[in-house]
């Protein structure tokens, strides 16, 4: 019994010590309180986002590929007397295949398989002619097929016999006329489409120079043969390689300055053989993205966009943490800006990509975490219907504003410079104070306050006496209301406080 009462007696005591009067009536006492702020995205300055640059590439030297294997035929005359008949053809080369042609190109022309002569080259006034007597008994009335033998490409190309009806003495094509038998439709390109296109100067992400390159290409295959209209103008013409209808052909340009390709934004389908894309008057205009780049058209939604900032806001893509791209706007839709950007693959290891937005208004950045998917040569949304960013807002406070707290005269006598103060909304701190002695010896307590966005919220201020352990709760809590100040130095608010038990 006794060593029950020496216990009660002890625990009573130790009650006591952690309990205090005031007015008469007893408080517990607290520990002092740890208390931050909600961790927020505030920057102190404008965010230095670069584009990561992608591994330098040399000058790649495009040219289509008309290579073979083929072996140089043996073609000889056929035996005058056994063929005493002849007609005369003066033949050319395509514009294509002259680019192609050689010192030790051959010609012949076939009648039914058999060689019925052998072409012999002549210059004229600086162009390649083929001149052929095309032997034949004087009843031959098949059809001739012409035979090209190109030494550059060690390829054989045929005509369609079809095309020439053989006739005794008849003149096919003459010097100043030849005839261009149609070779290419037996080659690896017979579909030939013309193309007029001109480079947006303005809109190049390089400064141009010399080493510089431009041609056309079908997926990864070169396709463009380049003729030059107007250098300064960057106005040209392409002779265009098709395999087949259909194919979807993109245009390619290497910076000897950036060490880089780009490509076209735009597209164009190699249609009919003969087609045109474009004209002299009006080319089609070409402007460039980085190759293995993919772009995007992006809009704030409508929370974030009613503090938009055009002139100080950013907006950029990120893979990781590797800057991939940065955002321009190009536009407006619903009276937001439109981003236009593009998106470097910069990690192979990541599909993912995140776009950042700095709000200037704010100093604060948002994230809209994986919300796009990267590809190569994808087009995300478009500039009339952009893409909505998904920005996280739950749980951020970017907005502000500012309170300055004295304490009422019950509180204040027993003030102390390691006491504090908070703001909550909810159970979320959102700023703090520490005590701060003014001249005439009284303590206030200035902070700045972190609000939501899109909703009202409501501010509770607590205080923590050091000298007597009490928490105080303010009994009545003020709205927040941004870039608004609760109190000042000169004239602090000095709210109610009541003790919290």
């Amino acid at each position: 019994m006794k060593y029950i009462k020496y216990s009660l007696i002890a625990a009573l005591c130790f009650f006591m010590t952690q309990c205090t009067e005031e007015d008469g009536k007893t408080y517990p006492q607290q520990p002092a309180p740890n208390w931050s702020a909600v961790a927020e995205d505030f920057v102190s300055d404008v965010p230095v986002w670069q584009v990561a640059d992608n591994a330098p590439a040399s000058a790649p030297g495009w040219k289509a590929d008309f290579s073979s294997n083929e072996q140089a035929p043996s073609w000889t005359d056929p035996d005058k007397s056994v063929y005493p008949m002849s007609m005369t053809a003066v033949v050319r080369l395509s514009p294509i295949l002259e680019t192609l042609a050689a010192d030790d190109d051959m010609m012949a022309a076939f009648i039914g398989g058999e060689c019925r002569g052998v072409a012999k080259k002549v210059m004229n006034d600086g162009v390649r002619l083929f001149f052929i007597h095309v032997k034949a008994p004087s009843s031959e009335n098949g059809n001739v097929e012409f035979r090209y033998y190109s030494a550059a490409s060690k390829r054989v190309y045929v005509s369609v016999a079809a095309d020439v009806k053989y006739e005794v003495d008849k003149i096919y094509g003459t010097a100043e006329n030849p005839e261009y038998p149609d070779f290419e439709q037996s080659g690896p390109y017979p579909i030939a489409t013309k193309a007029w296109v001109k480079v947006d100067k303005a809109q190049l992400p390089f400064a141009i120079g010399n080493g510089d390159e431009l041609q056309a290409f079908v997926g990864d295959e070169c396709r463009g043969i380049k003729h030059v209209e107007n250098e300064a103008d960057m106005l040209y013409w392409y002779d265009i390689l098709g395999r087949a209808e259909g194919e979807k052909m993109t245009f390619r340009y290497y910076s000897a300055e950036k060490k880089q390709v780009y490509v076209s934004e735009q597209a164009y389908v190699i249609g009919k053989r003969g087609s045109v894309i474009g004209s002299e008057d009006q080319p089609q205009t070409l402007t460039f993205v980085p190759q293995g780049s993919m772009t995007a058209y992006l809009t704030l939604d409508a929370v974030t966009g009613s503090y938009a900032d055009k002139s100080g806001d950013k907006l950029a893509a990120f893979v990781g943490n590797v800057c991939a791209g940065i955002g321009e706007i190009v536009g407006e839709k619903d009276g937001k800006s439109v981003y236009k950007m593009v998106i470097n693959s910069v990690s192979s290891q990541s599909a993912a990509v995140d776009i950042r937005y700095y709000s200037h208004r704010n100093s604060y950045v948002f994230t809209a975490p994986a919300c796009i998917t990267f590809a190569d040569g994808k087009v995300e949304a478009s500039l009339e219907n952009p893409l909505t960013l998904p920005l996280v807002v739950n749980g951020k406070h970017p907005l502000k504003m500012t309170a300055c707290v004295a304490l009422p005269q019950n509180i204040a006598r027993q003030a102390t410079a390691e006491d504090m103060m908070a703001a909550f909304v909810g159970t979320e701190c959102r700023g703090t104070a520490k005590a701060e002695q003014t001249e005439n010896g009284e303590y206030v307590f200035r902070m700045e306050i972190n609000g939501s966005m899109g909703t009202e919220e409501t501010v509770t201020l607590k205080y923590y006496s050091t000298r007597n352990a009490y928490l105080y709760q303010a009994a009545s809590a003020f709205k927040f209301a941004n870039g608004e100040s609760y109190g000042t130095t000169g004239e602090p608010r000095i709210p109610a406080f009541v003790i919290v038990e």
